[in-house]
């Protein structure tokens, strides 16, 4: 018996109520795995269920995204509203309120996005999203953003890997490659087959373009500024030559472990990221991070 609310929605919704993501909005690919351990399109239920609408809320210790916190280290809390198309096609409408920051909600997201099964080891997803930032947080959060993402997704058996490239537009459109792998198991089907409890560990490696810093002496740093935010060069030094290079950015391991009771569903995430570089002009996010959702299917 498949569970009315299955692990395709929980990993839809939470790419939809982190609002970007994360870890990363390019892994929200609908996806799922069978008893067997391949990766197939869950689907519904029944042929009539066409259309399907959820609603979640999230908190979480730090936002971070494409190599950068997006809510400056600070705790979040999100809602988001889901509508479904043949468990195909979603879009999505998000707030995001950071603690401690004025007005309460801090920025709006709005997402689309497909995805399509070939077989039963090789799938592909798109999406798109905009961000808006509240007017008066402009300079000192984020300018406003659009994100492009395409993703294949390759079933190997004992890994699940997916490819992400992704272009970033904003005052400094820049672009990603992301590879994850991961490997999902679930738990049996519990209370007479309406519960069930699933683990999805991963690992993330980030690409992306970075920050060169040459220095006068001769020393050559990196950094990541986020293309969201106004750059800012070391006002420091004058000396030092600037110039960009892709390279990698940074690993995040992550554990999601979902429990979904009929159409109820929270999941926990502890996730750790682990950064290629060093660089005080441009600190990246390292060390452990938090999320906690809810989400509930309407129909």
């Amino acid at each position: 018996m498949r569970m009315n609310f299955s692990h395709k929605y929980i990993r839809i919704l939470t790419s939809a109520l982190l609002t970007l993501v994360l870890p990363f909005m390019a892994f929200s690919q609908a996806d799922t795995l069978s008893k067997s351990g391949k990766y197939h399109d869950a689907g519904t239920d029944s042929s009539s269920n066409i259309h399907s609408l959820y609603a979640g809320v999230g908190s979480g210790s730090n936002m971070i995204y494409l190599g950068s916190t997006i809510s400056h280290d600070q705790p979040f809390y999100s809602t988001a509203l889901t509508y479904g198309y043949k468990s195909s096609l979603y879009a999505s409408a998000s707030a995001s309120h950071l603690k401690g920051v004025n007005p309460y909600v801090a920025f709006y997201s709005l997402s689309c996005s497909y995805s399509h099964s070939f077989s039963s080891w090789f799938d592909i997803s798109a999406n798109i999203a905009g961000y808006k930032t509240s007017e008066s947080l402009q300079e000192t959060l984020f300018s406003d953003f659009a994100f492009i993402n395409f993703t294949t997704g390759f079933d190997w058996k004992l890994i699940y890997t997916k490819l992400s490239f992704s272009g970033l537009i904003s005052e400094d459109n820049r672009g990603y490659l992301q590879v994850r792998n991961s490997r999902y198991f679930e738990t049996p089907e519990l209370f007479k087959g309406k519960a069930r409890i699933s683990f999805d560990p991963n690992i993330d490696i980030l690409f992306g373009e970075l920050v060169k810093i040459e220095t006068i002496t001769g020393v050559t740093k990196f950094g990541a500024s986020p293309p969201f935010r106004h750059f800012n060069k070391n006002p420091n030094s004058t000396t030092d030559s600037y110039s960009s290079k892709f390279g990698l950015m940074d690993f995040e391991f992550s554990l999601p472990v979902t429990f979904s009771y009929s159409n109820l569903s929270i999941e926990a995430e502890a996730s750790y990221i682990l950064p290629a570089f060093t660089n005080p002009d441009y600190p990246a996010p390292k060390g452990f991070s938090f999320f906690l959702s809810a989400y509930f299917k309407i129909f």
